[in-house]
């Protein structure tokens, strides 16, 4: 678990110095010029293009170093459930929000403790459950079991079905961070009526 900046700081630096910084700062752009145009221009749009842009981070640095940073978590989830106090930068409301963050972490938390204890290996990262509670806050809790199942079920396809040179074993952990990054992603731009929100 990372809850430092300076380890969160260094992987920045890794992805910025890499190919990968040129594939995080076009989807950037890409997703702000698309969340402008399914939403339209507005304070609303500005603070979930935001979200998603940390999503983006987010998603590059677990991909990395296998860790999704409590520094760039937790805020983003305290933002989503503040978000909702000003009705300019409103999505789901605060009932819903605070809904979504316990949907997207507590029930999880404790399957994968029951996980725990029963085979002794963990299911789910302390990160991915964090990342899931911050989804819940901005987009409901339709929103969190819908990226939470879509992006488990193509994360695992993947690294089941890839090709056997570069397959990892099934006992092994993978990152699931940016396979819930993409599904969450994929819901913003479907729009409200996929997340149970008007719009």
């Amino acid at each position: 678990m990372m809850r430092y900046p300076a380890g969160t700081i260094r992987a920045v630096k890794q992805i910025v110095t890499s190919s990968d910084g040129l594939v995080v700062a076009l989807a950037m752009a890409t997703l702000g010029f698309a969340l402008d145009w399914r939403y339209g221009t507005s304070a609303r749009t500005w603070v979930m293009t935001g979200f998603a842009w940390v999503l983006v981070w987010l998603a590059a640095i677990d991909r990395v170093t296998r860790l999704l940073p409590d520094v760039l978590t937790l805020p983003l989830l305290w933002l989503g459930l503040i978000a909702q106090l000003h009705p300019a930068t409103r999505t789901v409301g605060a009932e819903l929000a605070i809904g979504g963050a316990v949907l997207g972490y507590l029930p999880l938390r404790a399957l994968e403790l029951a996980w725990f204890n029963l085979r002794g290996v963990e299911a789910l990262g302390f990160g991915d459950l964090k990342l899931l509670a911050a989804v819940g806050a901005w987009l409901g809790p339709q929103a969190a079991m819908l990226v939470l199942v879509a992006g488990t079920v193509s994360g695992s396809a993947w690294h089941l079905f890839k090709p056997a040179t570069v397959r990892v074993r099934l006992a092994q952990s993978f990152a699931l961070g940016p396979w819930l990054v993409a599904a969450a992603l994929v819901l913003m731009l479907a729009g409200p009526g996929w997340m149970g929100w008007g719009g």
